[in-house]
């Protein structure tokens, strides 16, 4: 699910002040803008990059602070990272960057961006008709060779035949279903895990007594029952939102806390695996092969944590590399796909090359970047080395009092597929 809208309420002083994280500097640093207040400006932006120098927001409005100073060699720098990143925030158009604009290195950078920032290289696979599911999370299940599609709104899952036709798997919150979100299939039990949440205005029907809870949904697959449903007995907000299974249990990422739990499937126990409290919004989730490695994709970047001890480190890379803004995550041939719609003004899909200790990413390859039918991409799931994905959750088409769009405003849901090079 990707990353909501963070707002801090500050208490503004006529000063400069160091601001706590990131966020405030930045969000204070639009303030100063806004008085016209330009070294209070460049001082909270420099601050904000400093803090999160992988963050590409951070790092444009640092950009646009400098120019504003007249550090023009450090905003193109800048610049040219972010370009080098395969994002394009339309620089020529941007008046900020005007001083820049007749400087053949700037000219450059622009082209390089628009360049990086479009590639189509992806298929069709499926569409489903209606179009008001807003679907999160697809899996697939290898025994009944049939894709599972979650549903925001409708809080049910639909399931995709290979020739394309689709049925209810689960009804409209059938047994109480929530809004789901990501999905595993356990094809040696023949169970499907789904991860609910009642705490987005994004659903069709809601009972205010469930606003703000969420669940993990255990159901048989060849009955369509519901074998169990796992909460926590406790006084937090939580956000189960993607998964992945290793040795017998399940590792969930919860987006609400900074918290990764386990449910042991044997035992039936759920149970707290890990919290960093640095670790915002955790997402995506994926496990090496091997069992011995999580991988977790946050607002900071990708964390790799130890199965056996909860060992964590952050994934190194190139300042022409960004591993933030991930929602899906997978794991494939020593390379982390990733479906890429937080980071910058284009989702794209993107493939993260490691190394052989797996701690940091030597290669990045956009696979694809700003298809005409992306509308938020969300998750994937890896089929015989193609990666099929949702195109189009259209998790934003909602008005300001969370009503859906009319249906001439939504479109289908398109799931298109990816050939990933085995070979590698």
């Amino acid at each position: 699910m990707r990353m909501k809208t963070i707002m801090f309420w500050f208490c503004f002083c006529p000063v400069v002040v160091l601001a706590q994280n990131p966020f405030e500097a930045y969000y204070l640093s639009k303030q100063r803008l806004q008085e016209k207040d330009t070294a209070g400006y460049f001082y909270l932006a420099e601050q904000a990059y400093t803090l999160a120098p992988f963050n590409v927001e951070f790092t444009i409005n640092y950009a646009r602070a400098c120019v504003t100073v007249g550090r023009q060699i450090r905003a193109t720098a800048l610049l040219q990272n972010v370009a080098e990143m395969g994002f394009d925030y339309g620089l020529e158009n941007d008046t900020t960057f005007e001083p820049l604009w007749k400087q053949s290195k700037f000219k450059q950078i622009a082209e390089k961006a628009k360049q990086g920032a479009k590639l189509t290289a992806s298929n069709y696979a499926f569409s489903l008709k209606e179009k008001d599911l807003i679907p999160e999370g697809i899996t697939y299940d290898p025994r009944q060779q049939k894709f599972y599609v979650s549903s925001i709104y409708k809080r049910k899952i639909v399931g995709i035949n290979m020739d394309g036709t689709s049925f209810d798997l689960i009804g409209e919150a059938q047994d109480g279903l929530y809004s789901t979100l990501g999905m595993k299939v356990d094809a040696a039990r023949n169970h499907l895990w789904v991860m609910g949440v009642m705490n987005t205005p994004r659903a069709k029907s809601m009972n205010e007594s469930d606003f703000g809870k969420s669940a993990v949904f255990q159901y048989e697959l060849d009955s369509r029952k519901l074998i169990r449903k796992y909460v926590l007995d406790d006084t937090l907000k939580h956000l189960f939102n993607d998964l992945t299974s290793v040795n017998g249990s399940l590792y969930i990422t919860d987006s609400e806390n900074g918290t990764i739990y386990q449910i042991d499937k044997e035992a039936q126990t759920f149970t707290r695996f890990f919290h960093w409290d640095w670790m915002f919004y955790p997402n995506g989730i994926t496990a090496t092969p091997d069992k011995k490695y999580l991988f977790v994709a946050h607002w900071a970047g990708i964390s790799r944590i130890s199965v056996a001890d909860t060992q964590m480190v952050m994934l190194q890379t190139k300042t022409t590399t960004t591993l933030t803004g991930i929602d899906g995550l997978y794991f494939y041939n020593n390379s982390l796909i990733g479906v890429q719609n937080g980071a910058g003004p284009q989702s794209r899909i993107v493939k993260f090359d490691l190394n052989k200790t797996m701690d940091a990413v030597t290669k990045t390859t956009i696979l694809e970047s700003q298809n005409p039918l992306y509308n938020i991409p969300t998750t994937g799931t890896i089929v015989d080395d193609e990666f099929y994905f949702i195109a189009n959750s259209q998790l934003q088409n909602f008005d300001a009092q969370g009503k859906i769009f009319p249906p001439e405003k939504m479109q289908p849901t398109y799931i298109l597929k990816l050939k990933l090079d085995s070979k590698e």
